[in-house]
């Protein structure tokens, strides 16, 4: 079944608004016309409840992804034979159409509330991991000693690797909650598939928080950027005279000890 709509009857809501404007000056109407108008509130009442039934099954087909649609087939079947004697059969004079109403909201109501779960443990996954884009250096007002900028660095990766861990955990979290929620099958292949999924969301925030972090250092080492935004130096660094050559204190280039610049970048 695709998207669905609630059709109004042309004729009777031209034939309830005449009646409203005939009765409002006074005129007479006749005995089945007024029947009908007394059960006008009857029937807003029903469109109303229709209309919110339509756009909430409309917007659970829309939003739904490939990966997730699966997880939910079941209730989808359900909402479908549940709606399917409104779209056939019923007519807005049939009898006891309260109850088609009533059933239906409450099918389609559940299966909102559990995409909604769904997409909302997503968008907790991804915002956990907004996080992590936030460069792992940081860069001080004035330089300092090699080893204290990478000391400074080292507590920056200790942190933040205890924040991915208890991300980590809540992302976890975030999972077994939409698991709890659908009760699938752990071991079926739509479970799984959804699983790697939400894997993939990890992989990519993991790997969009190292592209933040090589892009913000690469800014840092290049001159052009460090000129156009007149920064100061991030390394303080001695330079001696030794004989006639002039000797940098730790290195500029690689060294033997691992100390240079180019070691520390």
């Amino acid at each position: 079944m695709g998207f669905i709509r609630v059709n109004f009857d042309p004729v009777l809501v031209r034939l309830l608004r005449e009646v409203k404007y005939l009765l409002l000056m006074d005129i007479e109407v006749p005995e089945r016309a007024q029947l009908l108008f007394k059960k006008v509130n009857i029937y807003r009442t029903q469109t109303g409840n229709l209309e919110i039934i339509a756009d909430m099954y409309n917007e659970i087909l829309s939003i739904l992804l490939p990966v997730e649609k699966p997880l939910l087939h079941d209730r989808i079947m359900k909402m479908n034979n549940a709606l399917a004697p409104g779209i056939n059969e019923l007519r807005w004079n049939t009898q006891n159409i309260d109850p088609f109403i009533s059933s239906c909201m409450s099918i389609v109501t559940d299966v909102d509330a559990l995409v909604k779960k769904m997409k909302s443990n997503v968008a907790k996954i991804e915002e956990y991991m907004e996080a992590w884009e936030k460069p792992l250096f940081e860069r001080k007002p004035k330089p300092f000693a090699p080893e204290d900028v990478e000391q400074s660095h080292q507590a920056l990766v200790i942190s933040r690797l205890e924040d991915v861990k208890n991300n980590g955990r809540e992302i976890h979290k975030a999972l077994k909650d939409t698991l709890e929620a659908i009760k699938p099958d752990r071991k079926s292949p739509t479970w799984i598939s959804y699983v790697d999924y939400v894997n993939s969301l990890v992989i990519g925030g993991i790997t969009n928080g190292v592209c933040s972090s090589m892009s913000y250092l690469a800014d840092q080492i290049s001159i052009p950027y460090n000129k156009h935004n007149g920064l100061l130096p991030i390394f303080d660094v001695r330079v001696d005279l030794q004989d006639r050559d002039v000797i940098f204190d730790p290195p500029i280039n690689y060294s033997p000890k691992g100390n240079g610049i180019r070691d520390i970048i």
